[in-house]
């Protein structure tokens, strides 16, 4: 399924794009499962990739790859009064499972986050690290509930809307149409995540 994800990226993405943004409309649709085995995909076919961890109201990269919870993350840069890249690449960590990927957690929860993710150091940071790497994910917040990822957006080439079989409300399909349409988001795209094929052994799915 992530092969195809891949390939169908390639059709979306245009020469010289590289930085993917992951998000949904609610938690616990997928968006983290998505933007790291995605990164993985790419990192098998030998291609550099790095996930960024934008959550940082409610960061999970640490515990999903087994990190050192020793602060280091991508808040430590954007708290700079300058665009610091050593200092950004001492946060940047091994994911310990492919050689070709790692990761920038969130690191230390600020008391600001949206100040945080509105300054322009993000931007420089993002595009520090396309200079450095073929693939930029960024793992961000559910734009249903804060404002963040919508900030984040100008530093992206693509979205992945990512909605969950038998979990997401059909109300969200209005959000996500809405910020299409205005174009809040950049190039917004849908990943239905958590199909169960077996339902369709009839040859229909209800629901």
């Amino acid at each position: 399924a992530f092969r195809g994800l891949r390939t169908n990226l390639s059709f979306v993405l245009k020469p010289g794009e590289k930085v993917i943004l992951a998000t949904s409309c609610i938690p616990g649709e997928g968006k983290t499962f998505v933007a790291t085995n995605l990164a993985m995909s790419f990192a098998l076919l030998g291609k550099k990739v790095i996930v960024v961890g934008l959550d940082i109201r409610k960061p999970q990269l640490v515990n999903l790859f087994g990190l050192k919870a020793d602060k280091r993350g991508i808040v430590n840069f954007l708290c700079g009064s300058k665009a610091d890249f050593d200092l950004l690449e001492e946060q940047i960590t091994p994911s310990g499972v492919n050689a070709n990927m790692h990761v920038l957690p969130a690191g230390i929860i600020p008391p600001n986050p949206a100040e945080l993710l509105s300054s322009s150091l993000l931007k420089e940071g993002i595009d520090y690290l396309c200079s450095k790497y073929d693939y930029v994910i960024l793992d961000t917040p559910p734009v249903g509930l804060v404002a963040d990822t919508l900030n984040i957006g100008r530093c992206a080439n693509v979205t992945l809307f990512v909605a969950r079989a038998d979990y997401s409300p059909k109300a969200n399909f209005e959000l996500i149409n809405g910020i299409s349409a205005d174009a809040k988001l950049p190039n917004c795209n849908i990943i239905l995540n958590g199909m169960d094929l077996r339902k369709r052994k009839y040859g229909h799915y209800y629901g």
